[in-house]
C-alpha cells in the first residue's frame, strides 16, 4: 500500500480512505475503512469511463 497523494480523495460517502492499493486502465483502487472499522477496497473509475 502507498500513501494517499495530493489531490486524492480522503472520504467517499462514509468511508475513510487510508492509502492507495493500485491503479490501472479503468481507475484507481484505495484502501478504505467503514465506520465500524472494516477494511474495504474502493475503486474509483476514471471520469471518461463512467460517463
Amino acid at each position: 500500500m502507498e500513501p494517499l497523494r495530493a489531490g486524492d480523495p480522503v472520504r467517499v460517502r462514509d468511508l475513510v480512505l487510508r492509502g492507495r492499493l493500485g491503479s490501472g486502465g479503468m481507475g484507481e483502487v484505495f484502501l478504505g475503512r467503514t465506520p465500524g472499522g472494516r477494511a474495504v477496497a474502493v475503486k474509483m473509475v476514471h471520469r471518461g469511463i463512467s460517463a
